[in-house]
């Protein structure tokens, strides 16, 4: 299950860098600096599962591709992805929570 407590992570940046997320704050795109950080290591992390998903996929041959595919669509015919997806289904409710209440910042 996703875990939603919050951990402090003390960083150092370059000046440039901070007043660029200050200027982001400034003009309301985010509402602190602790806000940009978490939507850009969240962001990050994300193209980084991507690209080895990616990775791992040039390396699953095509009938494992079918196979995968075919018992998708019979469960999400059965409407069993509820019951077997209900841990992803929630951390992707999470993610975009999250993702939503960062970018309320802006008005």
């Amino acid at each position: 299950m996703a875990e939603n407590v919050e951990y402090p992570v003390s960083v150092r940046l370059p000046g440039y860098v901070v007043r660029k997320i200050d200027e982001l704050v400034k003009r309301r795109e985010f509402r602190s600096r602790s806000d940009f950080i978490k939507f850009a290591v969240t962001l990050t992390l994300g193209q980084l599962m991507l690209e080895e998903a990616r990775e791992m996929a040039k390396n699953t041959p095509p009938e494992a591709f079918e196979r995968e595919s075919e018992e998708a669509w019979e469960k999400l015919g059965a409407g069993d992805f509820e019951k077997d997806g209900s841990e992803v289904l929630k951390l992707i409710e999470n993610i975009e929570k999250e993702y939503k209440r960062l970018m309320g910042a802006k008005e």
